[in-house]
């Protein structure tokens, strides 16, 4: 959508408050969960369900389970052994694993001792890798495998902090030398053998941990720098995992989940750490280097928290799936697709007639039963999507397809601020406030947040702290407005809207999350600031081109080759009309350029970081020549054009 006032202000007036959706019960449920440190929740939740199932995790193809009293000796061990190795209250250790069982592992074991745990993206690269030991101060690495070991040895000598290299999976590292490296085996025998002469020892440290001391560091993206060290206390993660416990699908009902993003991100540590604390879920890990999608399959999850991007090359997939199909199964697909289009957006509207709904149910049995079997998703109840904008077009495909698909919004400072609060909601908000939030717009529509759980502000950084500590509202840089629902909905980063040289001001991200509603296309980065009209750089999805490139006898080689073929040119060309044809005229994309390199966050001058979120001004700067070209076209067709009298820009590629 095109935007209206001036984005350049900075007045943090208070302004209209967005009011929550839940009341008294659910502020209850956040009171009495955020008064105890995470290992405190653990142990009360050994004590009282010692039998119960906490995890099940694959290894060597066979899924295994811990129980909570299992969890709690294997925390106890391995904290015990960390303490004999030198771990103290207040020191740091990182993590650099994919989904593992000994990331929560390591995650009970540190926070029991009174230390700071914090991850790193297993995409991150040497400099960033680094940066945010060196920053972070961190004693103690634990790294997953051969992988993250041979990461860690090449910066290692430069960090003299780094006294322990921790390693999970040994089987590829039995011929390094390095004497900081012990085996996490290793560590959890040396606490054992601590605990049988300390009894009780690591529950009088977990006693001794204050809801309010820091326990994470959570790094942010980068985008504009430096990644900032959030600092996150004990009660800030509880009640960032609070945010599930208003639904009763969640709250209510024993639950699967699959832990489907690195524990680097918050959103995922608080599900796959905290979120089983405080319900009845139980997480379940896949085997490492494992297709997500494979686990999902096996698991059949019941409530699923994701990013966007899973969500869009899960639902890309199916669509392939059906392009590649017989010509009856794609009528049949076609013909289900209408009737579930109608019947969602009658969903919306509070009035879906019973033939309609007769339809669907139909429509659901003869495509979409088997779309959601083939997914995993067919046993789940709720389905979230966070930490990214969500394309509206892909959130809707997913509810036609019958899953209670919610968009939520947080940050990592303030927490989780809001969600959809009732069931197949329209897309295009974030929802409401939970009650523990107070969100109020200011004059020049920034969102401004003021989170029970108080921010303990940028690690080493107190000068970008300021703002956000303190019983003040924070900004939280994002511009937003109240829906007609009463609902906050996004516009965009403040520092991201641009304006014409028509002077309209507009939202490279609504134009964006337009493209990527595409199954062909895995990012889009829109240029329009003091231009005549947006144009875009476009990344194509090689997994969903391929495939069709594949059903249509397009020949291709690689990456390059596929993107540089006339027949994928094509096929982008009319992603973008469909794109398009959802967004203003003046929003619409006149130009645009595939780019012929897939984006590498793990390349040291990659223009995106380790979570795929764009460096605007490196991306500028690395494309230059290329965003010129789009505009410098049409500048020499205008000129000719006023030489014979003929006007106008149309839409084409690069």
């Amino acid at each position: 959508m095109a935007v209206t006032g001036s984005p350049a202000t900075s007045t943090q007036a208070e302004g209209t408050e967005i009011p929550s959706a839940w009341g008294d019960k659910e502020l209850a449920i956040y009171e009495s969960l955020t008064r105890q440190s995470v290992p405190a929740l653990l142990l009360k939740r050994a004590r009282e369900t010692p039998d119960a199932v906490a995890y099940r995790y694959k290894d060597l193809g066979i899924w295994k389970e811990l129980t909570w009293a299992g969890l709690w000796e294997r925390a106890e061990a391995i904290a015990m052994g960390l303490a004999e190795l030198g771990l103290r209250r207040g020191d740091r250790m990182a993590v650099m694993a994919d989904p593992c069982i000994e990331w929560p592992l390591s995650d009970f074991a540190g926070l029991g001792l009174g230390a700071i745990v914090y991850g790193i993206y297993p995409t991150s690269s040497p400099q960033e890798l680094h940066y945010q030991l060196d920053h972070g101060g961190a004693r103690f690495f634990v790294a997953e495998n051969q992988e993250y070991v041979d990461k860690i040895l090449a910066v290692v000598d430069q960090l003299p902090r780094i006294e322990r290299i921790i390693v999970a999976d040994t089987r590829a590292i039995w011929a390094y030398k390095d004497e900081r490296l012990i085996s996490f085996a290793e560590v959890e025998e040396l606490g054992r053998e601590a605990a049988r002469h300390r009894p009780g020892w690591f529950e009088s440290s977990v006693r001794a941990v204050d809801v309010d001391d820091p326990a994470a560091i959570v790094y942010t993206s980068g985008t504009s720098g430096n990644p900032k060290g959030a600092t996150v206390s004990h009660r800030a993660m509880c009640a960032f995992s609070c945010s599930q416990l208003p639904f009763p699908q969640v709250r209510d009902k024993p639950n699967r989940t699959v832990s489907a993003l690195p524990l680097a991100h918050l959103l995922e540590r608080s599900m796959t750490v905290v979120v089983p604390l405080i319900s009845n879920t139980i997480v379940h890990i896949g085997e490492s280097g494992a297709d997500p999608a494979e686990t999902l399959t096996e698991v059949a999850p019941t409530t699923h928290v994701t990013v966007p991007r899973n969500w869009e090359k899960l639902a890309s997939r199916v669509l392939v799936m059906v392009e590649t199909s017989s010509p009856f199964k794609q009528w049949v697909f076609r013909t289900a697709t209408k009737i579930a289009r109608r019947h969602i957006e009658a969903r919306w509207e509070g009035k879906v007639p019973l033939w309609l709904r007769a339809a669907y149910r139909v429509a659901w049995l003869a495509a979409f039963r088997s779309v959601l079997e083939k997914t995993g998703m067919l046993k789940l109840r709720l389905g979230v999507t966070s930490a990214a904008p969500m394309p509206p077009e892909v959130m809707t495909l997913w509810q036609m397809w019958g899953i209670d698909l919610r968009e939520g919004y947080g940050q990592t400072e303030v927490g989780w601020i809001s969600i959809q609060d009732r069931p197949f909601p329209r897309p295009g908000t974030v929802g409401k406030p939970f009650p523990w939030m107070t969100v109020k717009l200011g004059r020049d529509n920034e969102i401004l947040v003021r989170p029970r759980a108080p921010f303990l502000g940028y690690w080493r950084d107190p000068e970008a702290s300021e703002p956000l500590v303190g019983p003040k509202l924070a900004p939280t840089g994002d511009v937003g407005i109240r829906a007609e629902n009463g609902d906050l909905k996004i516009i965009d980063r403040k520092k991201d809207i641009v304006i014409t040289s028509g002077g309209k001001n507009l939202s490279p991200l609504q134009i964006e999350n337009a493209i990527k509603g595409s199954p062909y296309i895995s990012e889009a980065i829109v240029f329009a600031d003091q231009r005549k009209y947006p144009t875009a750089l476009i990344e194509i999805d090689f997994d969903t081109v391929s495939e069709w490139a594949r059903s249509r006898g397009v020949i291709y080689t690689g990456f390059t080759s596929l993107a540089r073929h006339p027949e994928v040119r094509k096929l982008i060309d009319g992603e973008i009309a469909k794109a398009n044809q959802q967004l203003a005229r003046v929003e619409q994309v006149k130009r645009f350029t595939i780019l012929d390199q897939e984006f590498d966050p793990e390349a040291e001058d990659d223009p995106v970081t380790p979570t795929r979120k764009v460096r605007r001004r490196q991306m500028a700067e690395r494309f230059k020549a290329e965003i010129e070209a789009m505009y410098e076209a049409d500048r020499d067709r205008e000129r000719i054009g006023e030489v014979v009298g003929v006007g106008g820009t149309e839409r084409r590629a690069a």
